[in-house]
């Protein structure tokens, strides 16, 4: 056996332990195989290691911010389609509120949520189509954005559970959509919006792979795009991000020729950025 051969061996080795994991099993392959190929080649070619320093990787870009079991997506969704079809507006907003608390990203933005569609929306022209970006639960805040017309919301992320749930929900909300797992360093994205969102995902991408979410905001095809990035971690450490992230941001950006606005919310750092 050529030792390309015992390489991807080992490679299908790993994947078949993530896969039949119950914490990993919904992450899209492609995703799962490139921090796979990295875990292998720090880990010599051992596979238990590799393994262990694959969950480590997952858990950093995807478990960290979910609970420790999977989220009951269906309970999720019958709560929300009872809401719309006889609870009223606040059961509605109830049900979308509880749902997005499943997540960390959008439970600490929910006392603000409000104020940071109200922001971002005042800024930018109206949109007839919105990408949503390694989307986890944003796009069930659509019925709390200012939107002044229908739009088609494209959202993406790696969990095929979670993309499969949040067509559901946007399917029961009357909003025009479109969902795909799509891999945000290991594939590209081309198609034009009006509008994208790529929430405190540039960091994370920054982790796995350095320079891959500036490469990403240059290659988005979107004259408006919202960038944000957290100012706390998941504990609520502030450790010093707000001036890591601003700085670094600011200075990337003044390296390109966009117009760029900036707002703060607690725990969150916006930039609108106009190509």
């Amino acid at each position: 056996m050529s030792s390309s051969e015992a390489s991807g061996d080992r490679l299908r080795a790993i994947e078949t332990a993530l896969l039949a994991s119950r914490r990993y099993a919904a992450i899209a392959p492609v995703t799962i195989r490139r921090v796979a190929g990295k875990a292998l080649l720090a880990a010599q070619g051992d596979v238990p290691d590799a393994i262990k320093r694959t969950k480590r990787g997952l858990h950093e870009i995807y478990g960290a911010y979910l609970p420790g079991s999977a989220p009951h997506y269906e309970s999720m969704l019958r709560r929300l389609r009872a809401a719309i079809d006889g609870g009223g507006e606040r059961a509605v907003l109830d049900s979308i509120n509880s749902a997005m608390a499943v997540h960390a990203s959008t439970r600490e933005r929910l006392p603000y949520l409000g104020r940071f569609y109200a922001e971002i929306f005042r800024r930018v022209p109206a949109p007839a189509t919105i990408r949503d970006l390694a989307c986890g639960f944003n796009p069930l805040a659509v019925p709390l954005m200012p939107l002044s017309a229908p739009v088609t919301y494209l959202a993406s992320d790696i969990d095929t559970r979670l993309v499969e749930f949040i067509g559901e929900a946007l399917t029961a909300l009357g909003t025009a959509h479109r969902v795909e797992v799509v891999d945000l360093i290991g594939q590209q994205v081309t198609e034009r919006a009006d509008l994208t969102l790529l929430m405190k995902t540039v960091p994370c991408l920054e982790r796995q792979q350095a320079g891959a979410g500036w490469d990403l905001i240059d290659s988005v095809n979107s004259p408006t795009i919202v960038l944000t990035f957290p100012t706390k971690s998941l504990g609520q450490r502030s450790k010093g991000m707000f001036q890591t992230y601003s700085s670094e941001a600011e200075k990337r950006m003044s390296e390109r020729s966009w117009q760029v606005e900036r707002v703060e919310i607690p725990n969150e750092l916006i930039y609108v950025v106009r190509k």
